[in-house]
């Protein structure tokens, strides 16, 4: 945890900054190792503060190895001001996308000679490239997803709710090791499948419809993204069409992923397959994402994107074709940026699986 002050460190040398105050969750953790709930830091060019509530200060003090633990008062300013005066900050950063108007406001109008100053992406940035603590656990909740997967086929047949698969996967990853669902787990079936986020609901599944589920396991705070559409019973050919051509556009790009590609890059080469084959329009959504303490964060993987991706990246690759009143295919996959190339960390088989 410490090394990763220090590159913030050096960040705010570069900025001209004496001090970056924290409160964001993932990025409280990510610095920290603390999981409480509330909680600021305060890092200076060269000291660490975790300020937290007394419900907090003994956890604090067993997982913020290195950290000085203040218990603050309230207001928040009362404990913020004399540690900004006793350690000469005079110009401070704050997350300017989690710092809300009215808290900017207390703390402008309530401590005296501070500049304080907007940032954006700091700790993200750094976030981005995983080291191998936060590779392993990513590792380990793809290979729960992969393991969910395999349970739940013997659970899919007509006249299942959706609501029941959804259930299933979040219990058996939970009964197995994750501490929960990455995000509201996506079982879609027939013309559902069309909605991009189709949480699952009370409908019943029914022979010869497509079934996406896309779910991800959170596991030592890091979350894994998943998906697979299986089709109940045999399909018919528009419907092998379809799931033939996202699988040829996400085998093809996962397999492109490398350093020094633009997240772009990839994108595009995804998008080209599903377009040449007449369904470009049916595509919306960016090609991928980051994953890490957050479901969704940087890079991403849509058009134009100019991010180069460098090893420790985690992303998804989850191309998709939706067809309004019809239904939809998405095959997606965690894949990891190395040194040479990538690797994918999901095992489930990509071809078409029919329940029968």
């Amino acid at each position: 945890m410490l090394a990763r002050v220090e590159k913030l460190q050096e960040k705010l040398s570069d900025l001209e900054l004496d001090g970056l105050l924290v409160g964001h969750g993932p990025n409280r953790r990510y610095l920290s190792g603390f999981t409480g709930t509330a909680g600021w830091l305060l890092i200076t060019q060269n000291k660490s503060f975790l300020c937290t509530d007394f419900r907090y200060v003994e956890q604090a003090g067993k997982e913020a190895v290195g950290w000085e633990i203040v218990r603050y008062k309230r207001p928040f300013t009362a404990t913020l001001t004399p540690l900004l005066a006793e350690n000469g900050l005079g110009r401070v950063g704050f997350e300017e996308e989690y710092l809300s108007y009215q808290d900017y406001r207390k703390l402008a109008g309530e401590i005296s000679g501070v500049e304080w100053v907007p940032c954006s992406g700091l700790v993200e940035a750094l976030r981005r490239q995983k080291d191998e603590t936060e590779l392993a656990a990513i590792k380990r909740a793809a290979q729960l997803d992969d393991r969910a997967f395999a349970h739940i086929l013997s659970y899919l047949q007509p006249g299942r709710r959706e609501r029941e698969i959804a259930l299933e996967l979040e219990f058996f990853a939970r009964r197995h090791g994750g501490e929960g669902a990455s995000f509201d787990i996506i079982v879609a079936s027939g013309p559902r499948s069309a909605l991009p986020h189709g949480v699952a609901s009370d409908k019943l599944l029914q022979e010869g419809e497509f079934v996406i589920m896309d779910y991800g396991t959170v596991v030592d705070g890091y979350h894994s993204d998943f998906t697979r559409t299986v089709v109940l019973g045999e399909p018919t050919p528009e419907q092998l069409k379809v799931y033939q051509v996202v699988q040829e556009a996400q085998q093809a790009a996962a397999a492109a992923v490398a350093p020094g590609r633009t997240a772009g890059e990839i994108d595009a080469i995804a998008r080209k397959i599903i377009a040449d084959h007449g369904y470009g329009p049916h595509f919306g959504h960016g090609l991928g994402h980051g994953v890490g303490l957050c479901i969704h964060e940087g890079p991403h993987l849509a058009p134009g994107a100019d991010t180069v991706l460098v090893p420790g990246m985690v992303v998804t690759i989850e191309p998709g074709i939706y067809l309004p009143g019809w239904g939809g295919v998405r095959i997606e996959d965690l894949v990891v940026v190395t040194e040479t190339g990538c690797q994918v960390l999901n095992e489930t088989p990509r071809e078409l699986i029919r329940v029968v």
